[in-house]
Order: C-alpha cells, then structure tokens, then sequence
C-alpha cells in the first residue's frame, strides 16, 4: 500500500467512515417497488427490464437515496431520461 493510501484509512478511521456501518443491501422488493414506479413511462419500463440486476441496484439504490418526494421525483425523471436511451446509471 502506498502512503497516500495509508494516509486515506488514517483521515476515515479519524473522521468516523472507517467505523460507519454500511448500507443494507438492496433487496429484490425495492426493486420491484422502482420496478411499478416505471410502468407508466416506456420505452424506459422495457429498458429497466432488460438491464442485468446489478444495474438495476444501483438504479434502485439511487432513487431510495433521495430524501425528499422532490428529491425522489427529480431521480425519476433522471432514470427515465437515460433509460428512454438504453444507459446505465453512471
């Protein structure tokens, strides 16, 4: 390991992250749950289907991290715009 990176655990283990629990997994229902949320918006719908589950995680993960309906609605309209074009999240 270089220094810089045994100085990134040293700032993490300082600053709390190194200790942080991680974040729950993203289960197969909260897919399903963006999953309806898409129905109404094709070709995206049809898109998301198709897309390998590890993608469709991190689409999910993605929409649940918004705080706000806003928030939430903002990331809806995100997802719908690249998946109308096929892409991944990032």
């Amino acid at each position: 390991m270089t220094d810089y990176g045994r100085a990134k655990i040293e700032e993490a283990k300082k600053n709390g992250q190194w200790d942080k629990p991680k974040a729950a997994p993203i289960t197969e229902e909260q897919i399903l749950k963006l999953d309806d949320l898409l129905k109404e918006y094709e070709p995206a719908y049809t898109n998301f289907q198709a897309m390998p589950p590890s993608v469709k995680k991190t689409y999910t993960k993605a929409y649940l991290d918004a705080k706000t309906d806003a928030g939430r609605a903002s990331r809806i309209a995100w997802m719908v715009e690249r998946l109308n074009k096929n892409l991944k999240p990032m």
